[in-house]
């Protein structure tokens, strides 16, 4: 299966009932949530990827010497060209401005003066923005995750949503309260409402936003059983085993006791760790910063690839080196670690640790590759066909 960038988005309405209240909850749960095999047809997990492969540094114009981590890629203005949104923070307990290049249809890109008439909100160390049409307008949006002020004592904000309108882009309300350290989460329609959900990890209890259609959320915990007090830093909506129901694929600090794992989606749009997978382990390599999805070797299933970290337990240093992990999805919710045998240098001691992957055909031979999303890395993995990469 080759991933397909959506530029236009169109809501998908999913069999079922659902909402942001608990009655509306208790009825999906009664009466089950049926399957729909479109389910990741707007999730985050399957607007994330571009058409081009960019130095995301050199793009910019604007915030020197800040970082960017938060980056997403979307045809914002609906110009028919795929623009670049990008968070980014300089470390400090100051925001830094979001910012947004419009692309001239060429791969030139510009920063637009006009986003949020030229005061752009921002935040203090975004980690992750994802695209959704979350007020059901037929338009991107984005959701903007941070952690905050990466010192003790770790205070935490909040994320925020920036929603499509007549008139640009405006600030999504009602979030504001739900300050924590967010370093990752992803979205998909998890109760087959109609609308786009937000799963948000969070160190001490993660849990979801329940959209209500028109971009509003509402707080839920009891959606998810199993993960609190856990080191879970990443996150990512896809139906894995092409069921018909959205899976929650988590992972983080292995190395602070938290196995990474697949919760397992199901009619009752819960997800529990009674019901899920765990993810083979890799040693020294104990933090995982991002989990990707794509049929590699071409055989029907999704396969998973995880962008691992240096843990500073051995000989890597931490946040120090990667290591892609590649695991085979062998069919029946069994999988194989086969990075050894299919993955030719895939990681490295040394260096910076890489922030995002991206599975896409790269050199347009019709088979996916995998390589980093910064352009500046130089980092690629090229598929033979079968889901060995060099």
């Amino acid at each position: 299966m080759r991933l397909v960038f959506l530029i236009a988005v169109t809501t998908v309405l999913l069999v079922g009932c659902g909402g942001s209240d608990e009655s509306s909850e208790t009825a999906n749960t009664a009466q089950g949530i049926a399957p729909n095999f479109s389910v990741d047809l707007n999730s985050s997990h399957t607007l994330q990827h571009a058409p081009f492969h960019i130095d995301i540094y050199a793009i910019r114009t604007t915030n020197p010497g800040t970082f960017a981590t938060a980056v997403s890629y979307g045809d914002y203005n609906q110009d028919g060209a795929v623009d670049v949104f990008i968070a980014a923070g300089d470390n400090s307990k100051n925001t830094t401005p979001f910012e947004l290049y419009l692309n001239d249809g060429a791969d030139n890109f510009s920063l637009d003066p006009s986003f949020f008439n030229g005061n752009p909100p921002g935040l203090v160390f975004p980690r992750k923005a994802i695209n959704g049409d979350f007020n059901g307008d037929g338009k991107l949006d984005i959701f903007v995750l941070g952690h905050g002020y990466d010192k003790p004592p770790f205070p935490g904000e909040a994320p925020m949503v920036l929603l499509s309108s007549a008139n640009g882009f405006v600030s999504g309300t009602g979030l504001s309260a739900l300050i924590g350290f967010h370093h990752g989460g992803a979205s998909a329609d998890i109760d087959a409402d109609g609308d786009l959900d937000v799963f948000v990890t969070d160190i001490n209890a993660p849990f979801f936003l329940i959209n209500d259609g028109a971009g509003n959320f509402t707080k839920n915990t009891s959606r998810i059983s199993g993960l609190n007090n856990a080191n879970l830093f990443t996150a990512e909506l896809v139906d894995l085993d092409k069921d018909g129901y959205v899976d929650l694929l988590v992972a983080g600090h292995e190395y602070e006791r938290f196995s990474g794992r697949i919760l397992w989606g199901s009619s009752s749009g819960k997800y529990t760790v009674s019901d899920s997978t765990l993810l083979p382990v890799v040693n020294a390599y104990g933090v995982t910063i991002d989990i990707d999805v794509a049929d590699l070797d071409n055989d029907g299933d999704k396969d998973i690839v995880l962008n691992r970290t240096g843990d500073g337990t051995g000989a890597v240093s931490f946040y120090q080196g990667y290591y892609l992990q590649l695991i085979e999805n062998k069919g029946g919710r069994q999988f194989a670690d086969n990075t050894g045998d299919r993955l030719l240098s895939g990681s490295s001691a040394y260096g910076s640790a890489v922030d995002w992957i991206r599975l896409r055909d790269i050199n347009k031979d019709g088979k996916i590759d995998i390589f980093v999303d910064d352009l500046a890395r130089n980092l690629i993995w090229l598929n033979d066909g079968t889901g060995h990469f060099q």
